[in-house]
């Protein structure tokens, strides 16, 4: 059977495994009705921060696009909108966030 999975969902938990919560469930369930091309840094970090994936124990959010290198760190008490400007301006407080940029080597 072909896997025409586009997405990746990560939880503190194996994907080989059981889930340790209802969160990886929940998530895949409602990703299913959807659509790659509905989807966007900003819709992907809505999720993350709603019902069913965020809780209390959240230090950090991640999103990524491996296909373009896009990538933001929003912590707990900021915004999608406040981590962009922390973004464009490259602060010291977001310096301290995250790892330095790095690139690929070709070996």
């Amino acid at each position: 059977e072909e896997n025409n999975t586009w997405h990746l969902l990560q939880t503190n938990d194996d994907l080989n495994g059981s889930p340790q919560d209802y969160r990886r469930p929940l998530e895949t369930w409602k990703l299913a009705g959807s659509v790659q091309s509905q989807v966007s840094p900003e819709s992907v970090f809505s999720e993350m921060h709603g019902f069913g994936l965020k809780n209390p124990a959240t230090v950090f959010t991640w999103v990524a696009v491996p296909a373009t290198g896009f990538h933001r760190t929003v912590l707990p008490n900021e915004t999608w909108a406040q981590a962009e400007i922390l973004a464009e301006t490259g602060t010291a407080t977001l310096a301290k966030t995250f790892l330095a940029p790095r690139r690929a080597v070709k070996v």
